[in-house]
């Protein structure tokens, strides 16, 4: 019953357009069990279209939609045949049958009754967005179960007016730093292009732009547990996550690399400080573009590898830091405007 009110509800927000990509899965996979699910969705499609344009559905066709249905079972009960009718399994099957058509033709007709004054008082989704600008720069924010979030620059944060009530969900594109306040009833859970990550209680850190072909998950404190997204949209093994440990989910191949780090906030971002240790440059730039909303292209590929150790902080200008990485001289640097030519 749980699962079809679940269906009922995410093929009203599919009509109004209010669907999101979980929910699009599950309708999918619903669509597929059975031929009698997409005949039910496209008679309540028809309804919804009808109301739409102002045709409200008449009597006769309630009567004809019923009949259409009815003739269905008949077709069911004449296919059954005497030599089944001797078997309880075959007229389980039988009772079944019938039993799936009538709850097609039940929800059908009622929804045609009633489809309107339920549409009327299905009240939206409404979500609040944050996007922090480009450039040196985070945002603080307070959820409304008092949940902590840190902002970095160039990043995007949404989560609905449901958020507290019956679910505590946020939608990532960057990355932000989570003080989660523990509710052991309700998880709280982020959701980003490539993974889930779901908390009860604890302080982690996630770096996840959807440009970019990886992700990172840094745990401080409490544990959690998270699943990557594969190239197939699906969600791939449960990884849980110790404090001091690092999930690095490559978009490109669906691994999933754990790993132990040693978390000083100190030098995090968060403190405005941007510290890397033994990362490739193509690495180091692909986050500095973030940081300041610049586009670094590299034009010397013998150099994309090659590994750095540094600190700067955030306030400094762009040109500061590149010097900073390039203090052996190994590359050139054109910078004009927002694009930086590394050669």
């Amino acid at each position: 019953m749980e699962r079809n009110n679940n269906i009922e509800r995410i093929i009203v927000r599919y009509l109004q357009n209010n669907i999101t990509e979980d929910e699009m899965r599950l309708l999918m996979s619903w669509l597929n069990e059975d031929p009698a699910n997409k005949e039910m969705f496209f008679q309540i499609k028809k309804v919804h279209d009808l109301n739409n344009t102002d045709t409200y559905p008449t009597t006769e066709y309630i009567n004809e939609s019923w009949e259409r249905i009815a003739h269905k079972i008949s077709d069911v009960s004449e296919n059954t045949g005497e030599a089944e009718s001797n078997s309880a399994g075959s007229r389980k099957r039988w009772m079944l049958s019938i039993g799936k058509y009538a709850a097609v033709a039940i929800l059908c007709i009622g929804l045609t009754l009633g489809v309107q004054a339920f549409l009327e008082s299905y009240k939206p989704v409404v979500y609040t967005a944050i996007d922090t600008e480009s450039g040196p720069r985070m945002s603080h924010i307070t959820l409304p179960d008092g949940t902590r979030v840190m902002l970095n620059a160039s990043s995007k944060i949404n989560y609905s007016t449901k958020y507290g009530s019956s679910l505590r969900e946020v939608y990532l594109d960057g990355e932000a730093f989570f003080d989660v306040v523990k509710n052991p009833k309700i998880p709280f859970v982020v959701k980003t292009s490539k993974q889930r990550i779901e908390v009860l209680g604890t302080t982690f850190n996630v770096l996840d732009y959807a440009s970019d072909d990886y992700a990172i998950t840094t745990l401080v404190s409490g544990s959690v547990k998270m699943q990557a997204i594969g190239k197939d949209g699906n969600y791939k093994e449960m990884h849980f996550l110790k404090p001091n440990q690092q999930a690095f989910v490559d978009k490109n191949t669906d691994k999933i690399i754990l790993s132990s780090v040693k978390i000083d906030l100190s030098k995090a971002w968060v403190n405005k400080i941007y510290h890397f240790n033994n990362e490739p440059l193509a690495f180091i730039l692909q986050r500095l573009e973030k940081i300041y909303g610049v586009k670094i292209a590299i034009e010397n590929a013998k150099i994309k590898d090659v590994r750095y150790t540094g600190t700067f902080e955030l306030n400094l200008p762009i040109d500061q830091v590149i010097d900073i990485i390039n203090y052996d001289k190994q590359f050139s640097c054109v910078i004009k405007d927002d694009k930086i030519t590394i050669q």
